[in-house]
């Protein structure tokens, strides 16, 4: 049986693994041998499952920004060429009239 403050830790680490990118056999693991486990590792567990969406949340920040960044940069790129296809273009009008 549980204790109270395992029982608390114990859900705590449910909603946790519950958006972990663990895989499910790992979360299932996980679960069913909790009980077992001492405090201090529970804390341990809990804290590196804080972390870790923590990290996957700055991870996307990060690439979103990137992502932003990459298409600002491809839309420049697309109006340079546009630019210079223009100004090769004119010049070759310039030539044949």
């Amino acid at each position: 049986m549980l204790t109270k403050t395992k029982q608390q830790l114990a859900e705590k680490l449910g909603q946790l693994l519950a958006k972990s990118v663990f895989d499910d056999e790992t979360k299932n693991i996980i679960l069913e041998n909790a009980d077992k486990l001492p405090e201090y590792s529970l804390y341990k567990l809990l804290n590196l499952l804080e972390n870790e969406q923590g990290e996957l949340d700055l991870a996307s920040f990060d690439l979103d920004l990137f992502l932003k960044d990459q298409d600002a940069n491809w839309a420049k790129t697309a109006e340079e060429q546009k630019k210079a296809a223009e100004v090769i273009a004119n010049k070759w009008a310039v030539k044949l009239d």
